[in-house]
């Protein structure tokens, strides 16, 4: 813990719900120090009035933190006024920071979502503070591809001057309705990107959720009308999952709110998102074949690599040709005919691994723009110069082209 000074003459309001936790946390971090068989008076235990400097006390251990003066007294008037049934309790100057600091946390928004596990009374806390909060809320809705094969939002706020992030997912039901999933996230900022790691509530507990990193650039987020990323986390199924998120700003909570509840995905959201997602199986292999279903066709996947000459044929003519080779160490594509670049190439067994599928995005001197070629992988365990199969496409003129594929394998 970094020792603190007292800067900050605001006010921290505390709702008697979460003073109590507060004050019993740190009554339980100060005892578990010392034998519990260590029984102090009142005014020992906070450290005012007749008591002993050299025997244990609040007092001390606080001003441990802040290098200075610590009225003993303090917090011992503030846990009478949760007594005397006060419903806010105000912390002021460098307590309202190391009473957080003394159990373990950063501040009070960490404070929050590690003991605040009840869902009612975090929000009311976190809007007890907004009340007074100079910097207002920004709004977001998020988006993201969901278990169910379709995109799914959230409503973003961000609070506290990017301190916290809270993502409200909004699930749709048959009867149109919405299922909701709460996320408490706290923010890190990195030069470039938010670190945003989220914590949720399960069977009673505050348990890890997952995290996102949003790219942000160099100035101020709070500008940023659209932030893009990656997030990992359990979806409702409990797979571990991950893929891209795109955060759409709004002006009012209310906009955020229209949008979020809103079944129409605009198509700048869609065409960016759709089955953009990772997803682990919940398994333990016991061997490298039980990985997943197609590990079984690994076998043939490591025969894949080579050298490999497309010739294309349409109503039997021949109508030119692309060379490639795939390295059979790191499963990298390189063209080999001159002129042409690649930008994006896959290949994937198919078909219980009785087919190969190519495709591949190309420019320059090249007969295609995008190119997808089906053959069979009978090839790649008997030696044979009849290789065929089909192909379909692109032409640098974008006219649609399919036709025949004779392949040289080596």
């Amino acid at each position: 813990m970094e020792n603190i000074k007292a800067q900050d003459k605001n006010t921290l309001p505390l709702t008697s719900y979460c003073f109590k936790i507060l004050i019993n946390r740190i009554l339980d971090v100060h005892s578990s120090a010392y034998s519990k068989n260590f029984m102090l008076s009142v005014s020992q235990l906070y450290g005012f009035g007749n008591y002993d400097p050299k025997m244990p006390n609040l007092k001390m251990e606080l001003e441990k933190l802040t290098d200075g003066f610590v009225n003993g007294k303090y917090l011992y008037d503030k846990k009478r006024e949760l007594q005397a049934g006060k419903s806010i309790i105000k912390l002021n100057r460098f307590y309202k920071t190391i009473v957080f600091q003394f159990i373990g946390y950063t501040d009070i928004y960490e404070f929050l979502q590690r003991e605040i596990i009840d869902p009612e009374e975090n929000a009311r806390q976190l809007n007890l503070i907004s009340s007074i909060d100079e910097v207002q809320p920004i709004y977001y809705v998020s988006y993201h591809f969901g278990e169910y094969k379709e995109i799914i939002k959230a409503e973003v706020t961000v609070a506290h001057d990017w301190k916290i992030m809270e993502y409200k997912y909004l699930y749709p039901q048959v009867d149109g309705s919405f299922k909701e999933f709460y996320y408490f996230g706290s923010v890190k900022k990195r030069a470039d990107a938010l670190h945003i790691r989220t914590k949720t509530l399960i069977d009673g507990k505050m348990v890890e959720g997952g995290e996102n990193i949003l790219y942000i650039g160099y100035g101020d987020p709070s500008r940023c009308q659209y932030m893009l990323g990656v997030f990992s986390a359990f979806d409702i199924n409990n797979r571990v999952i991950a893929g891209k998120t795109i955060h759409e700003k709004f002006d009012t909570k209310q906009e955020m709110i229209q949008e979020s509840r809103n079944r129409v995905i605009p198509a700048y959201i869609a065409q960016e998102l759709r089955n953009v997602r990772i997803e682990s199986d919940a398994i333990i292999p016991a061997s490298r074949l039980e990985i997943s279903q197609k590990s079984p066709y690994s076998i043939t996947y490591q025969k894949i690599p080579g050298n490999y000459t497309f010739e294309f044929y349409q109503d039997e003519k021949p109508i030119g040709e692309f060379a490639f080779s795939i390295n059979k160490d790191t499963y990298r594509v390189t063209p080999a005919t001159s002129g042409i670049l690649v930008q994006q190439d896959a290949f994937a067994l198919i078909q219980n691994g009785s087919v190969i599928h190519f495709s591949f995005q190309t420019t320059g001197i090249s007969l295609f723009t995008q190119l997808e070629v089906f053959i069979k992988t009978y090839y790649l365990n008997n030696s044979t110069s009849e290789i065929e199969g089909v192909f379909s496409g692109l032409d640098i003129e974008n006219r649609l082209v399919n036709g025949v594929v004779k392949v040289k394998y080596r």
